[in-house]
């Protein structure tokens, strides 16, 4: 059996889950739900049609001067994936006067990930996880 790395268990988290609490809640400007997110296949589809404007606010706030970034949050909690999430967070502080470049870059980002998750999903089809294994009893 193949060795299971970081990368193996990042790039599974990746294909998320449908735990509508762990959703990722793009929001309009009058708070009304536009979309849910659970994965990063439907980040990527949700940045590749989406309006930079409608996007904005989810990827960049300022709070008591500060620049928050809730996507990042998201990819780093739920996702698990800590590295894209500070890579989301530095564009987003380089890029916060520049809606349309941030969404295309946070986009760019994004898609290489999941084309780096996917060779790697590709590649160890043979590698049973936790969850895809039976959990054998326990006499207590």
């Amino acid at each position: 059996m193949a060795e299971v790395t970081d990368l193996h268990v990042l790039a599974k988290m990746s294909q998320g889950s449908p735990n509508e609490e762990d959703a990722f809640i793009v929001r309009d400007e009058n708070n009304k739900i536009i979309t849910k997110i659970h994965n990063l296949s439907e980040l990527l589809d949700v940045l590749s049609n989406i309006e930079p404007d409608m996007i904005f606010p989810n990827l960049c706030r300022l709070k008591d001067k500060e620049i928050e970034c809730d996507l990042a949050l998201w990819v780093h909690y739920v996702l698990g994936d800590a590295v894209l999430s500070a890579k989301i967070y530095n564009i987003v502080r380089t890029m916060q006067d520049n809606p349309g470049k941030l969404k295309l870059e946070v986009f760019n980002l994004c898609f290489n990930r999941y084309l780096n998750f996917q060779e790697l999903i590709e590649s160890f089809d043979d590698i049973a996880f936790i969850d895809d294994d039976p959990i054998p009893p326990t006499d207590l």
